[in-house]
């Protein structure tokens, strides 16, 4: 009895290696991409990202028009028409955001048999849904997560590093609040580089690609946010007929008209007032964005204890002092993102960019391991991986009901709908 005991722990033990939990990830991203094949396939003339997407350099050097400029080229060279151009950019992103995260994976995954890794993947697949839920978020994220991601492997390979200040300027140019979202990864990881480099000549070419990339994404941000925030033409209603005659429609792009060239017309239930932070009275947005705010720090309680925890062990086995200090810094990085939090209550948008932003750098200092970062992380996930996968169930049921969301979640809805069970 104890022999077949033994022989089926050995056996469930040997289907929860690092290849089974890969293979639930590729699982996990083939259920998402039929459940929004939808929004991914067609085109929704009323959804944000489309508006986003039919703004170009034509009108002036604007922030966020890189896509649209690559949609109108893309138009050209195929001589197609102007939506399917748009179209064709929407499916290219969602691509480029799932290549890149199963590749990212499976370097992961293929290093080590240890469960650290396993859990990173688990909480992946719990908390973001960034790259699908297009209707929710925008395409724009897709880009920027799968351009970080390419930055993070020429960091970890230490290949091409002259290549990372061009890449994280067209992560500005694809949007402008990329220093405040995914920036902090690289910066992070160039820190991390640079503490642990062996000689003096490579600590000056991190130094010197830290240099560089910061101010060439400072000088982006700068000029998009402060300087030229809007386009230089007054006449807001000439672009948005361009833009209706570019679809061909008689399309209202009141997004556009909020977005590009007059952000006071934001409505305050998706802007919170600066002043509501400073004695102001607080309106509907501010109860919602609270709401948002509280909900999503509740659900991520466990995985902030295990950060915080990991990075107290990190940088205590540090000897030397600049290192603990580079190291501190990069722990509260990722709160470069607060100001999104606090400026605009974007559904919870923010807190799946945090759970990005945490696991593509925890997984690349498990990667390269100089501080033996896998043998902390790991100290700290001793639980059983079938343990693991209830905890992941748990938080996919608490994060898609009602936390900044709609009262019933978009993915138990498509279900629902799938099956026959309710009407769209």
């Amino acid at each position: 009895m104890d022999k077949t005991k033994n022989n089926l722990q050995t056996s469930s033990s040997s289907i929860l290696t690092n290849k089974f939990f890969f293979l639930l990830l590729v699982f996990s991203f083939a259920v998402k991409s039929y459940l929004f094949r939808d929004d991914i396939y067609t085109l929704d003339l009323n959804a944000w990202h489309t508006h986003q997407l039919t703004m170009d350099y034509s009108y002036g050097f604007i922030r966020r028009g890189l896509l649209g400029s690559f949609a109108s080229l893309i138009k050209q060279c195929f001589n197609i028409e102007y939506p399917t151009a748009l179209k064709t950019v929407q499916i290219i992103g969602v691509l480029l955001f799932s290549i890149s995260i199963l590749l990212f994976f499976s370097v992961l995954l293929k290093n080590e048999n240890e469960k650290a890794f396993r859990f990173i993947a688990l909480l992946y697949i719990a908390l973001d849904h960034a790259g699908f839920e297009l209707t929710l978020f925008g395409l724009l994220d897709t880009y920027i997560m799968a351009i970080t991601l390419l930055m993070v492997y020429l960091i970890i390979k230490d290949k091409a590093l002259f290549l990372i200040p061009f890449f994280a300027g067209v992560c500005v140019l694809i949007h402008e609040a990329y220093p405040m979202m995914f920036f902090a990864v690289i910066v992070s990881l160039l820190i991390y580089r640079f503490c642990y480099a062996e000689d003096k000549r490579s600590k000056i070419k991190y130094a010197s690609v830290f240099a560089v990339t910061g101010l060439i994404v400072s000088v982006l941000f700068v000029y998009f946010y402060f300087i030229h925030p809007r386009i230089d033409n007054p006449d807001i209603e000439a672009i948005l007929a361009s833009s209706r005659e570019r679809m061909g429609g008689d399309h209202e792009f009141s997004n556009l008209r909020m977005l590009w060239l007059d952000s006071t017309l934001i409505p305050n239930t998706i802007q919170a007032d600066g002043q509501m932070w400073i004695g102001g009275h607080p309106t509907a947005a501010f109860f919602k964005l609270m709401k948002t705010v509280i909900a999503n720090l509740l659900v991520c309680i466990p995985m902030i204890i295990m950060l915080a925890r990991y990075w107290i062990r990190v940088i205590k086995s540090e000897t030397k002092s600049y290192r603990k200090f580079l190291l501190a810094i990069s722990s509260i990085s990722v709160l470069m993102i607060i100001p999104l939090i606090i400026y605009q209550n974007d559904e919870g948008r923010w807190f799946y960019d945090i759970v990005f932003f945490e696991i593509v750098l925890l997984g690349s200092m498990f990667l390269l391991n100089f501080n033996n970062e896998r043998k902390h992380l790991t100290e700290l996930t001793k639980i059983t991986a079938w343990k693991g996968l209830l905890l992941i169930c748990y938080l996919i049921i608490y994060f898609q009901i009602g936390i900044g969301l709609n009262d019933i979640s978009l993915v138990l809805k498509k279900i629902l709908f799938y099956l026959g069970i309710i009407s769209w």
